[in-house]
């Protein structure tokens, strides 16, 4: 679409008007069409690009026209260069911090060059046999199926190529979901578990465990006990009591004769997760290794540190418990896992049977979906216009004896970025309360952070100033009230890890999303959806269905093999993976 560029605005972060595009947030600009209806243009984020036209230039953008608040708009086109106008051509995605979309098209058509070699890894990495290409895809051979995705001679083209590369995708998905469940006994694989002092370890616990709870127990011991080593997935929302679960097959395992190692991704899970095995099996010898530690005697629980200290004495463990597992590169697993190692992957990520499938192929999974007690949170969004009624509020919880934490993006901050940082607001809030503000981030020691936890769990403290390292696991029984700011810098999934630090044991709740900026409609739709829903399951569901089932990995960059799709940039939709998984009995 040709359009003439007629003014442009930017604005920081903070929202106030700036003509120095280097402290721009989001840029926006105002341009006529051939008729001289006026057409608003967003960029959000990587307004540096755009920073060299001025009123008066001719642009050529591609992307969809909406209507906002009576006004025409389009959201982050595409700008579209000399040499592609008027011509079909792809359109690439890139992945922020990783790889340009102009990157990926440069690589795309240097591949071409050799598109046989391409058509052959195709179908090795669909795990489909070319005599079977046809049928699956519809289209002819591999090597035109690449053609007309990326150099398609008609839009009608291009259009049944991507349909034939979705149904490519989600028959890879199924194909690879089959072998991993085709598994082969393995000497020494088998663990054995005395199941008539199942019970007796669960009764050692104080309050009674949920069907769900009690259901995957079973599962990991009936694994446990088999010849084939275990690869499970446990899934458990929020609060539904995952640690409880992967402990008591680990206390099993220790007993029946088994070197057991449980794996979790910070220092103070490695102290909390210790804690309450000493607390419920006193009995139990427990060895923690953190950075620098030896591996001893007992259940192994650490930090990656396991790793480095398991090699320098050459340990094999029988069982692995890998906490928060998308956190570990595919390599840090695999040095952990002999052949005949039982391994369970735990997360408190939400995650669905159908993203199960897409991200980790056959293996078996556990879901944990109710809840032990009874909660009550209420999750709003909250502009800067209400920022005194949301202080207001704050100071009302924690003048009732309840607790709360302020959960910033950053540690430090640039000048731009002085509202964002941990750092500088922990000094705002210890000049307000002084003496009852803890701060809490990646950067401090160890010993820093044991000691603010236990400040915080002793009452000594009220008020947590925090960046994203209580996401995980952590544990404050009196935390009544959680703020995150800039929420829209965090994922689905991370936020509602977030709200589940809320109200612990029980009770009512607050989860305030506060947003100094305006938001796109992306964004914004993340946000109300996390108001609407509490339910992690469900949460992951809608996110997945709002993108599509199609660049979508765990959240962590280590990770490869199994959690990438067929095709980057390619979208399938829950139902198409459902419908083939129904077909192949994967469900």
């Amino acid at each position: 679409m040709l359009l003439t560029l007629t003014e442009q605005i930017m604005y920081e972060r903070s929202g106030e008007v700036t003509d120095q595009w280097k402290k721009a947030y989001r840029l926006a600009m105002r341009v006529v069409d051939g008729r001289g209806d006026g057409i608003w243009i967003s960029i959000f984020g990587a307004v540096w690009t755009w920073q060299g036209f001025a009123a008066g230039d001719e642009l050529h953008l591609y992307g969809e026209i909406t209507t906002w608040n009576g006004r025409r708009q389009m959201t982050s086109p595409v700008f579209v260069a000399e040499q592609d106008r008027g011509k079909v051509v792809p359109v690439y995605t890139g992945k922020p911090g990783q790889v340009s979309a102009a990157a990926i098209a440069a690589g795309v058509q240097e591949a071409l060059s050799d598109v046989n070699v391409a058509s052959c890894i195709l179908l090795e990495q669909a795990c489909i046999h070319e005599a079977e290409f046809s049928a699956i895809s519809g289209v002819q051979d591999p090597v035109t199926l690449l053609r007309n995705l990326h150099t398609p001679l008609s839009v009608r083209e291009g259009i049944a190529a991507l349909a034939a590369a979705r149904r490519l995708t989600v028959a890879s998905v199924i194909r690879r979901a089959q072998q991993m469940k085709r598994r082969i006994p393995v000497p020494n694989a088998a663990i054995a578990v005395d199941r008539s002092m199942i019970g007796t370890l669960i009764s050692r616990y104080p309050y009674p465990l949920t069907k769900d709870q009690l259901k995957a127990i079973e599962e990991i011991i009936a694994d446990l006990r088999s010849p084939f080593p275990m690869r499970r997935l446990l899934s458990g929302d929020v609060g539904t009591g995952k640690t409880i679960t992967f402990v008591i097959p680990a206390v099993a395992a220790y007993l029946a004769g088994a070197a057991v190692a449980i794996v979790v991704p910070n220092q103070l899970l490695v102290k909390q997760i210790a804690a309450e095995i000493r607390e419920h099996y006193a009995e139990i010898v427990i060895c923690e290794v953190l950075s620098g530690d030896e591996v001893g005697n007992g259940i192994v629980v650490g930090t990656t540190a396991v790793l480095t200290a398991s090699r320098k004495t050459e340990a094999t463990y029988d069982f692995v418990v890998t906490d928060e597992e998308h956190r570990f590169s595919v390599e840090q697993k695999q040095s952990l896992a002999g052949p005949h190692t039982n391994v369970l992957s735990a997360t408190a990520t939400a995650i669905p049977r159908t993203l199960a499938l897409v991200q980790f192929g056959g293996v078996d999974l556990s879901l944990l979906k109710v809840c032990p007690v009874i909660k009550d949170i209420k999750t709003r969004v909250i502009g800067s216009n209400d920022s005194g009624r949301l202080f207001s509020f704050l100071q009302r919880v924690l003048e009732e004896g309840g607790q709360a934490a302020i959960v910033y993006p950053l540690t430090d901050s640039s000048n731009e970025d002085v509202g964002l940082a941990v750092n500088n607001a922990f000094a705002r809030f210890e000049a307000i309360r002084p003496g009852r503000v803890g701060l809490l981030h990646g950067k401090l020691t160890t010993d820093e952070k044991i000691q603010t936890i236990a400040q915080m769990k002793l009452g000594e403290l009220d008020l947590l100033v925090c960046t994203t390292v209580i996401e995980v696991g952590l544990t404050l029984p009196s935390l009544r009230m959680v703020v995150v700011v800039q929420p829209d810098q965090f994922g689905v999934s991370q936020l509602h890890q977030l709200r589940g630090r809320v109200a612990r044991h029980g009770g009512p709740g607050f989860f305030f999303l506060y947003q100094t900026h305006e938001l796109d409609d992306a964004a914004m739709a993340r946000l109300t959806t996390l108001v609407e829903c509490q339910d992690g399951f469900t949460l992951a569901e809608r996110d997945a269905d709002q993108r599509g089932y199609g660049n979508i990995d765990v959240e962590s960059d280590d990770q490869s093999g199994n959690s990438r799709l067929l095709f980057w940039g390619v979208t399938i939709s829950r139902h198409e993976i459902e419908a083939e998984a129904k077909n192949a009995m994967l469900y």
